[in-house]
């Protein structure tokens, strides 16, 4: 099954599938990869791409929005990206690419679990809701805060796992 959700665009991003491969140098076009082991890795990970975001000239309102985007999806791939059947799915990983006036990100995990937004206040809806409920509906919101923030978001979902693209013109 494929969900696509596209923002601020009709032009669909292709995901390319590389294999995983730490790449040096700043402003190349080389696609840097680099695996979500835990939410403590995603400060090593928002540091290396907020220097290279910086060296090819983004100014910080730009890489807020960038980073703050890229948090949200790999949070989402650690979450959701687990959920394999026999519990031995790989960490879920991100690549990303700053050329020709763009910054795309790709968030990769091994799920088949659909993401599904979840943006409506339990306060709108016309019966109260059990604690139960408002706790399953914490959350939910990352979708709208990527849609919010990039140029386009594209979800993925195939019998592989979840590729989350986005994408932002500097």
């Amino acid at each position: 099954m494929t969900t696509t959700s596209r923002t601020k665009s009709s032009r669909a991003e292709s995901v390319p599938r590389a294999p995983t491969v730490l790449c040096a140098g700043l402003r190349t076009g080389v696609v840097r990869n680099q695996p979500v082991a835990n939410r403590a890795s995603l400060s090593g990970i928002r540091k290396k791409i907020r220097a290279e975001l910086a060296g090819a000239g983004a100014d910080p309102a730009f890489s807020f929005d960038c980073l703050v985007a890229v948090t949200e999806a790999c949070t989402n791939a650690l979450i959701h990206g687990y959920e394999v059947a026999d519990g031995d799915a790989p960490s879920p990983e991100i690549r990303w690419e700053i050329e020709g006036g763009a910054a795309r990100f790709y968030v990769r995990d091994y799920s088949r679990r659909e993401w599904t937004s979840r943006a409506a206040h339990p306060s709108r809806d016309a019966d109260p809701l059990s604690p139960e409920e408002v706790d399953r509906r914490a959350g939910g919101l990352g979708l709208e805060i990527m849609r919010s923030l990039m140029d386009e978001v594209a979800v993925d979902v195939g019998s592989n796992g979840t590729t989350v693209s986005l994408y932002k013109r500097l």
